[in-house]
């Protein structure tokens, strides 16, 4: 619960200075737009629509790769982890905190830390993939829109080498043995030092053999992927979907103030800009990159948005992307801590009660 408070104070402290530097230096924001967008516009509701779309179409590639490893997670346990690790990516930095709660919480649900790793490894190859296409696919348009600022063009490159990077190691990571056996090798080896304690020695040796049993169960899991092309097909086209739903969160908040006409080429102009800044937005070192992304968001919508609407877009974006979702999983978390802690009652008084007889 400490944690959860300190968390609180630094995403406060974030938001009040991002809505204060947006409201004295961004064109100030208009709650009176902020309200009819969210409380009398059918362009709001589309906005929690898009959200929706997202969260499910994960969900479904979780389910359907738990499936394939020969696991089982109902729908409702995937959206489940889809909104838990959601929840924790945005209240940590650079929203590393989102994937192993994720399998924390599939484990809790009878997959094992193993196959679920090796699950999130590809789920993540799947969506940065499927961001970095679109960002390629909108490159020259997005370029065009981007020209009076050289600087979002500048982070955006840098963001698309970054992602490049990283779906390399990671590619390598799950679908080339020698390389995740080296990894693990490692992760063994630094585990193993500490045998050296006769006190630690038996927890240490039984570790040991519950971390090669997991790795065992990853390489399992992640050659059952590549043995089936037409799952990686159907999880690649399910992670266009969720990220490109995620990517047009703004579409519904510009079209409802009628700047770029809400037509086709606005569509495509907000999927080209939005793909190039989500690849740099979500490595801000803030949790869930509360502050910097609204401040890189400022950056690139500046370029084509009227200066009096920006600080108002930014806000709205931030709601939809950021507070309504860690609203939401909030919830979920708190739910879900407390089934935890009554089950561990239940299991209390099952042992209590064969001791007794």
């Amino acid at each position: 619960m400490k944690r959860f408070i300190i968390y609180g104070l630094v995403i406060g402290l974030v938001s009040a200075v991002t809505i204060y530097l947006l409201n004295s230096f961004g064109g100030g924001i208009n709650l009176k737009l902020l309200d009819d967008f969210f409380l009398k516009s059918w362009w709001g509701f589309f906005g929690v629509v898009l959200l929706l779309v997202s969260w499910i179409t994960d969900a479904i590639n979780t389910y359907i790769l738990v499936r394939v490893s020969k696991s089982k997670i109902s729908f409702f346990q995937s959206l489940k982890a889809t909104i838990i690790s959601n929840f924790f990516g945005m209240i940590t930095p650079s929203s590393v905190g989102g994937q192993p709660m994720q399998i924390v919480y599939m484990n809790k649900v009878g997959v094992s830390p193993g196959i679920s790793t090796s699950i999130i490894v590809f789920k993540f190859i799947a969506w940065q993939g499927a961001i970095e296409i679109m960002a390629i696919f909108g490159l020259g348009r997005a370029l065009i829109l981007l020209g009076s600022v050289p600087s979002a063009t500048s982070l955006a490159i840098i963001g698309f080498s970054i992602s490049t990077a990283i779906i390399v190691l990671m590619i390598l990571f799950n679908f080339n043995r020698s390389v995740y056996n080296l990894f693990f090798r490692a992760i063994r080896k630094v585990i193993s030092i500490f045998t050296f304690s006769k006190k630690l020695r038996p927890k240490v040796e039984n570790l040991l053999e519950k971390f090669d049993g997991e790795i065992a169960k990853y390489a399992t899991s992640a050659k059952a992927f590549s043995q089936k092309p037409h799952i990686l097909v159907l999880v690649f086209l399910l992670s266009i979907i969720s990220s490109g739903a995620g990517l047009m969160l703004v579409f519904p908040i510009v079209s409802s103030l009628n700047l770029l006409g809400g037509d086709l080429q606005s569509f495509i102009d907000i999927f080209a800009v939005q793909a190039l800044a989500t690849l740099i937005i979500y490595y801000s070192p803030t949790p869930g990159a509360t502050g910097t992304a609204e401040g890189e968001f400022y950056l690139f919508y500046s370029a084509f948005i009227p200066a009096k609407y920006i600080a108002t877009i930014t806000i709205e974006w931030s709601i939809l992307r950021y507070f309504m979702p860690l609203l939401i999983g909030f919830v979920v978390v708190i739910i879900e801590s407390f089934r935890g802690m009554k089950l561990t009652n239940q299991e209390k008084d099952v042992i209590i009660n064969e001791k007794s007889q």
